[in-house]
């Protein structure tokens, strides 16, 4: 193969009318007098990206580099990629497919794929593993956002007991349970489950619900089914899953290592899922029925603590992790309609 063109010294202005010779893997650069300017391997020469209308540039390992004359002419590649790539370029329609069917592609895996795969997953992770990571919330959240119970040691007892009981009569290991409690004004009424099984209430939720046990134990249910669901062991492995797609789109290894370092803490900042939510209603209105509690009970817990939404960190990141969660109303429908 021959190709007239201009060749372009390395590190200078300077030019010359040159011809490109290959032969198999070779490729000589000649002087239009035919003298020999450079030869070197195919595998040591860079093919600019093959765009219609502009001729394919060569760039040598020196610097230097050539610029046929024709525009038509393209380079023989043993590159997948540049063949596909040219191929997509002379074929219009093919390009505007893959544009519009790449988005379309990413939004499928993120929103079906990885949450079905994070289903089926979540189910195999050991207990170790969720207790490490409880370990390193529970770290957080004490140092963040946790002060010391100021609720009454006996009415933690009679709530204690209520919890544990109720486990004991839905079938359901009180050994794989742990019931905590504490004050925080920057969280107010809360109530939230840790993947070891950890739940926590905060005062502001006991104060709120105290008198009304059965729809206090209607919110720590809806907290078990979080748990029994490994609602946030799905969470994490669907971020990790989102973070291997972006890095294998950016290249980006360190940002997929920070995904992975710091995917508890970042359970903090993200909500459950709408599904994943309702699911969590599923159970507790289930677990009541079969302990004869009316599904009412866990209404008015939703009512009673979305009426105070003006709290402070009522509109936080981390309180939409926790138990404030969105779309009350619309959940509120749905456990009516159960």
């Amino acid at each position: 193969m021959k190709v007239q063109g201009t060749y372009y010294f390395s590190n200078s202005s300077k030019t010359c009318s040159a011809e490109i010779e290959i032969i198999g893997k070779h490729i000589k650069v000649l002087t239009s007098d035919g003298d020999l300017v450079l030869e070197t391997e195919r595998s040591f020469v860079k093919i600019s990206l093959s765009i219609p209308g502009l001729p394919d540039s060569l760039k040598f390992s020196d610097g230097s580099s050539f610029v046929p004359s024709e525009k038509s002419v393209r380079w023989p590649s043993d590159s997948l990629l540049s063949r596909i790539a040219e191929r997509l370029m002379n074929n219009l329609t093919a390009l505007i497919i893959i544009l519009v069917s790449t988005p379309l592609l990413i939004w499928f895996l993120m929103f079906t794929v990885i949450p079905n795969i994070a289903e089926s997953t979540a189910e195999l992770i050991p207990q170790a593993p969720k207790s490490l990571l409880s370990k390193g919330l529970m770290e957080h959240l004490e140092e963040n956002f946790f002060l010391s119970s100021e609720i009454d040691s006996k009415k933690i007892e009679t709530i204690e007991t209520l919890f544990y009981e109720t486990l004991d009569d839905l079938g359901l290991d009180r050994k794989k349970y742990l019931l905590l409690f504490y004050k925080s004004d920057y969280l107010g009424a809360n109530a939230l489950a840790l993947p070891d099984g950890t739940i926590i209430l905060t005062d502001g939720m006991i104060e709120k619900l105290i008198s009304y046990p059965d729809s206090l134990l209607s919110v720590l249910l809806h907290e078990v089914g979080h748990i029994e669901n490994n609602h946030s062991i799905r969470l994490i492995i669907q971020s990790l899953g989102v973070g291997i797609i972006f890095t294998y789109l950016v290249g980006d290894i360190q940002g997929l290592a920070e995904i992975v370092s710091g995917s508890g803490i970042g359970l903090l900042q993200s909500s459950f899922s709408r599904e994943m939510e309702i699911e969590a209603d599923r159970f507790s209105v289930v677990s009541l029925d079969k302990i004869n509690i009316p599904k009412e009970r866990f209404i008015f817990a939703m009512e009673t603590i979305d009426s105070d939404g003006d709290e402070p960190g009522s509109n936080s990141l981390l309180v939409k992790y926790l138990s404030t969660h969105p779309h009350t109303e619309e959940r509120i429908q749905l456990v009516k309609d159960l």
